[in-house]
């Protein structure tokens, strides 16, 4: 069976599907195609060192934001 054959033979079945199937089969596809990804969590102090340089001026107030100041 060519890949336009099979394409057309896989439409027909899923139409032929009721709705709860149809779901069944997409839920199936997913977790297929998806797998659930790990949850990690994160550890205390785990960035340290990640920021190796910060300007002198980090916490002056914005240019932007001088009509909005005091």
């Amino acid at each position: 069976m060519q890949a336009a054959e099979l394409k057309i033979h896989v439409v027909k079945e899923i139409a032929e599907l009721s709705d709860e199937q149809f779901m069944q089969v997409y839920d199936d596809l997913i977790r297929l195609l998806h797998p659930p990804v790990p949850v990690r969590t994160p550890r205390f102090g785990s960035a340290k060192g990640l920021v190796t340089f910060m300007s002198d001026d980090f916490d002056a107030p914005l240019d932007d934001f001088k009509d909005y100041m005091p």
